[in-house]
């Protein structure tokens, strides 16, 4: 795991808030999730285990993420922040979010290791730094978007797909969440690692190799 005594240098924008969202969901998929955080796998999963002890700690795993209460919240990111400086690269410690609404996806494993644990909450700062080192939307419905159907608010997206012939992934794109031209302009302005795993995740299992290839050099020159 980054050391929390590690010198922060680079600094990770915080993506655009439809890409967030597709993160707090998880289906993004890790690898997907990696490349937008600039992590690889040894650093994701020794991050997602370090934050677990706060999470025990600080949050209520009885009840799900959306009934936590934002000073609990609060709480927690701001002892992450000092225990793991590490997270001070990311812009509002956005990575925070992501991690912690990742680990809730998994909130019966949560409960399990409570019941396990049941000191965990009474952790003293100390305790809880050494755990931390030891471990160094709703669905849209089926309703097919087309030209016609898509409204003036999907006007950017829906020519951006025209250029490429790739019309027919308009849902997709608007299901995912680039559902007005506000969006699809912060989306297409993004770091290309954002946009480049936003729009594999958007299409998985719905187009060819090629065709994703084809939006996504589409998007790398726009």
């Amino acid at each position: 795991m980054p050391s929390n005594k590690r010198t922060v240098t680079a600094f990770v924008r915080k993506p655009p808030a439809v890409v967030l969202t597709h993160l707090y969901t998880g289906r993004a998929g890790v690898t997907r999730m990696c490349a937008v955080m600039g992590l690889n796998k040894k650093q994701w999963t020794s991050l997602r285990e370090g934050i677990k002890p706060l999470i025990l700690k600080y949050l209520d795993v009885e009840k799900s993420f959306l009934y936590q209460s934002e000073a609990d919240l609060a709480r927690l990111k701001e002892k992450a922040l000092t225990k793991i400086t590490f997270f001070k690269k990311y812009e509002d410690a956005w990575i925070i979010d992501v991690l912690v609404r990742f680990v809730f996806t998994h909130r019966y494993a949560l409960v399990e290791e409570k019941q396990r644990s049941p000191s965990s909450s009474s952790l003293s700062d100390t305790e809880e730094l050494t755990q931390v080192h030891q471990h160094s939307s709703p669905k849209s419905s089926p309703v097919k978007a087309t030209e016609s159907n898509a409204g003036p608010s999907a006007f950017m997206l829906n020519q951006f797909l025209k250029s490429i012939k790739a019309s027919h992934f308009l849902f997709c794109f608007m299901r995912a969440g680039l559902h007005d031209d506000t969006i699809f302009t912060e989306f297409i302005t993004s770091p290309w690692a954002v946009k480049k795993s936003f729009i594999e995740a958007a299409l998985q299992r719905t187009a060819s190799d090629d065709e994703v290839q084809a939006v996504l050099a589409a998007a790398q020159r726009y």
